[in-house]
């Protein structure tokens, strides 16, 4: 269960408002209108939200709020949009993880050439600080990402 402070439902009120303002998703944006699904095996965090394993709906809502839902909580994060070199060959959702910690990182789908990508956190960066003081000679390591790959709509 997600409890939010007052500045945080503040916030969330604020994205929520400038989501209604700004509309649908505009014309070739990254993801469909309609939710895909993630089968996610792992808690993990979506900016400052803990969210359980499970099963969970990510959505896009206009240009820059990714919406993620399951049955055990849902979470809205801010994303930035980069272009890759080449279209995704599939349709994956990224976490960064640390010893026993994920952070929802990156949204990528098949045939398009633009990641949805979120900003390191507080979080994050504490629990990457962490890990590097436990392993101080472990160095860059890129199996800190972990890929699960996004299923078709909820029927």
């Amino acid at each position: 269960m997600c409890t939010l402070t007052a500045a945080d439902k503040a916030r969330l009120a604020l994205i929520v408002a400038f989501a209604t303002l700004l509309g649908p998703p505009a014309v070739g944006a990254q993801m469909p209108e309609t939710a895909v699904v993630a089968n996610i095996p792992f808690g993990f965090q979506v900016g400052s939200s803990h969210l359980a394993a499970g099963k969970y709906k990510v959505q896009l809502q206009g240009n820059d709020l990714l919406w993620v839902k399951g049955d055990s909580g849902a979470a809205v994060m801010i994303v930035n949009r980069q272009s890759a070199k080449r279209p995704s060959q599939g349709n994956t959702i990224v976490f960064h993880h640390y010893g026993d910690r994920y952070f929802l990182r990156e949204v990528r789908t098949e045939g398009n050439d633009e990641v949805l990508w979120a900003t390191e956190t507080k979080a994050e960066r504490r629990a990457k600080l962490e890990q590097d003081a436990f392993n101080p000679n472990s160095g860059p390591r890129e199996d800190s990402k972990v890929e699960i790959a996004l299923l078709a709509p909820p029927r």
